[in-house]
């Protein structure tokens, strides 16, 4: 389950096309909420970042990556949920999976599998059935009744997902590296400053979402705001990466191999962090938003009225240099 997370967390980061209305009917969405009406049936629904609400029937599993999930229909596969509270009034046919976050069982509902939860409380209900047994303070990732063939292919998908980073990592190292520079930069003398800022890009774009919605104009432009802001924390999560491995490469004395090497270390360092229990996901949000908000004050800097003008670097061997000397 920490690799389809995963990957669901990439394709939030490197997705370009995006609605912010909920989605209907067979889905396996980016950011949003997904329903499934009363009355509707659908094969299998997922989204990255949201909420999700069956009334209706869902044939296979239910997923999300973070957000809260209310059962009232059946579902025929697994519930899985990142990082969100599940609640369920309703059958199951297989297991229910929750990494960080409450579960609910109500009197409709009917469990066949098994409940695992990493963290958070059970609440169930005298009238709830569970056909298989409940695990408390269970690492959704490879679980003990995992196949072979499963775990397989839960490392195959963590390898791609970690090729993707390397080389999305690689190629802006390569093809940009004065505002990767600029922004890692700004990420050394001011982390704190840059994780608020990156935090609250999160706000801000989703208030400008809503004064953009409430225009007829406005909801052309949310085709061009959502891509670009999802855009800007892959460039984030890339700038944490290069960090990382910045500091890996120059303790071992080999940044005479280039940017591309510290990006590459770095990126694999981000995709390994993910996989920690209970954390990895988190630590991998707060890397792209400390990485986003350093780019806005790298930035500011670049902007500010009557100010020097800020030097640059061939390299961050450079710019450790010449912090050195000063």
């Amino acid at each position: 389950m920490r690799t389809t997370a995963g990957l669901f967390l990439c394709g939030l980061l490197l997705a370009s096309l995006l609605s912010p209305r909920p989605a209907y009917g067979l889905e396996k969405k980016v950011m949003g909420d997904v329903v499934v009406e009363e009355g509707e049936t659908v094969e299998e629904i997922s989204t990255a970042w949201g909420n999700v609400f069956v009334k209706g029937k869902v044939e296979r599993d239910v997923k999300s990556g973070f957000g809260d999930i209310e059962i009232d229909g059946p579902v025929g596969g697994d519930v899985e949920a990142g990082s969100g509270n599940v609640r369920i009034n309703a059958p199951v046919g297989g297991d229910v999976e929750v990494g960080h976050g409450d579960v609910d069982l109500q009197p409709g509902a009917q469990v066949a599998g098994n409940i695992s939860r990493g963290s958070g409380s059970l609440h169930r209900d005298s009238e709830a059935a569970v056909s298989g047994v409940e695990r408390a303070g269970m690492s959704p990732g490879f679980d003990d009744d995992d196949s072979p063939l499963e775990v397989f292919s839960d490392v195959i998908g963590w390898a791609v997902m970690t090729l993707g980073l390397v080389a999305a990592a690689v190629l802006l190292a390569v093809a940009a590296p004065r505002p990767l520079r600029a922004a890692t930069r700004s990420l050394e003398a001011a982390p704190g400053r840059s994780f608020v800022l990156g935090l609250g890009s999160v706000p801000a774009a989703v208030v400008v979402s809503v004064l953009l919605a409430i225009t007829g104009v406005g909801v052309l432009l949310l085709l061009l705001l959502w891509p670009a802001y999802l855009a800007l924390l892959l460039f984030g999560v890339l700038v944490a990466a290069y960090f990382l491995g910045r500091k890996v490469v120059l303790a071992t004395g080999r940044y005479r191999a280039g940017d591309a090497l510290a990006a590459a270390v770095g990126a694999v360092l981000v995709s390994v962090a993910f996989q920690i229990p209970f954390l990895g996901g988190i630590v991998f949000v707060a890397l792209a938003l400390l990485g986003t908000g350093a780019a806005f004050l790298a930035l500011l800097s670049r902007r500010r009225p009557g100010g020097a003008p800020q030097a640059t670097y061939a390299s961050y061997e450079d710019y450790l240099r010449d912090r050195r000397e000063r």
